[in-house]
């Protein structure tokens, strides 16, 4: 995703050392003090040394990347699942994956899994898909509950409204309240039909993260859309950042998707990084593609845009909802991209697939091709995303700059960088240290 938006790096007081500062004093100082300590040192260090890459946000270019050591450290992939998964908003399904009483859904957000269910007075409600009890996975994939939601191990019970029920033999259990074992909620938000869940945290809501452009939403009337192919979900051997960072921008469509060079153009684009969305918008090309699908798909588009207003006929609307959701709005049917973090090196990318009800012939054969399409593209992403995590371990690689077309990855990792100052950090910190310096930094402002 191009975008035009920078946002100032984050600036830090420098303090200027002398040997005044190290004159030897036995004295016993907290540890957190000391990393303080060590990183005004290290501030001073990287500050007199030419740097690798060249800062370009004072000037409105993009800045430098985040440091290779970023996207293979395993204490700061635990920080990061925290930070950006369980206290960010995270989609699950459509409401109408969930339209009758009982009916649920399951979702991996990466170690934790979440399901929802429609209540008897049908509203929606969200929980951690665990048993209070020995912690017990409870559901599994989609389907609905009759009348009550059941632990598959000691079936312990639970109402919609995620209260405990009853327990077998409750005589084993003296003087427990079932009142204190009830599922853990968590906070569930539908946006144009869209269900998404947050574990932890607060802050803006997704209608306030899309406020500037919920209108897409309803021109393509998300709100009734329905799932029209089963979900995908395959495992990439790559950090999520990796994958997320690929996906923010077009740089690479020349060389790495030639099926989407060969029918489109970007339009349009604009970046909000405050609200942590992005979007982008593509025209076809006129010329038709030597590729048998995507010339049919070029040709049978007409059919699916006599439902949109004139200025969306003929186009893709791209979305980005950091750190991990990709929204691709098509005449003919919607998928989403999410990225579910399970080790420093290895992602889930999971996809969904909706589209009105109803549909024509032509645009039964649209959501085909563009299917069809989207594997080749997503494939392609893969080995490309797959090379670059190969990549940065190489010895003494420090990032070249960024394109101008890249911009939306420098306002991402500006993004975590001001979430976990650490990786700020060009150099990787020592080992059982990482959450120790970025507590610190944290402390240092």
């Amino acid at each position: 995703m191009v975008s035009a938006g920078v946002l100032r790096r984050n600036q830090f007081r420098v303090l200027r050392l002398t040997p005044e500062h190290f004159r030897t004093v036995v004295i016993q100082v907290p540890l957190t003090q000391c990393i303080i300590t060590l990183y005004k040192l290290r501030k001073v260090i990287l500050a007199e040394q030419s740097s690798s890459t060249k800062s370009l946000a004072g000037d409105g270019r993009p800045g430098a990347p985040l440091a290779p050591w970023t996207y293979s450290n395993s204490e700061l992939f635990e920080l990061e699942y925290t930070e950006f998964f369980l206290k960010r908003w995270q989609f699950v399904g459509h409401v109408n994956d969930v339209v009758g009483i009982g009916d649920y859904i399951t979702a991996d957000i990466g170690r934790d899994n979440v399901f929802v269910v429609r209540g008897k007075d049908e509203e929606l409600r969200a929980f951690l898909n665990v048993c209070r009890h020995r912690a017990s996975r409870i559901l599994e994939g989609a389907g609905t509950c009759r009348g009550v939601i059941r632990c598959p191990y000691h079936g312990w019970t639970y109402q919609f409204d995620g209260s405990l029920m009853a327990i077998p033999q409750q005589d084993d259990f003296p003087d427990i309240d079932r009142a204190d074992y009830g599922l853990r909620a968590v906070q569930l938000e539908v946006f144009n039909g869209l269900i998404f869940i947050r574990v932890a945290g607060s802050g803006r809501s997704v209608a306030e993260q899309f406020s500037h452009t919920a209108d897409f939403f309803e021109k393509y009337d998300v709100a009734n859309y329905e799932q029209i192919a089963p979900s995908t979900a395959e495992i990439w051997d790559v950090n999520w950042k990796v994958a997320w960072d690929n996906y923010l921008e077009n740089y690479h469509i020349a060389i790495g998707h030639p099926g989407l060079q060969r029918m489109l153009i970007e339009d349009s684009e604009a970046d909000d990084l405050s609200s942590g969305v992005s979007y982008g918008i593509f025209v076809f090309k006129d010329m038709p593609s030597k590729v048998e699908e995507e010339r049919r798909y070029q040709e049978l588009l007409q059919h699916a845009d006599y439902r949109l207003p004139d200025d969306l006929k003929g186009k893709w609307v791209q979305f980005g909802l950091a750190p991990n959701l990709g929204l691709d709005l098509y005449p003919e049917m919607l998928d989403l991209f999410r990225l579910v973090p399970l080790a420093p090196d290895k992602t889930m990318i999971h996809a969904a697939y909706y589209g009105h009800k109803n549909p024509t012939p032509e645009e039964m054969e649209l959501r085909r091709l563009n299917i069809q399409i989207n594997e080749r593209v997503n494939e392609e992403d893969r080995q490309l995303c797959t090379r670059v995590q190969q990549g940065l371990s190489t010895y003494r690689y420090r990032p070249g700059p960024l394109s101008q077309q890249e911009t939306t990855i420098f306002n991402f990792h500006e993004m975590l960088r001001k979430k976990l100052p650490v990786m700020s950090l060009e150099r990787e910190p020592g080992e059982g240290l990482v959450a120790v310096e970025n507590d610190a930094m944290q402390k240092q402002g």
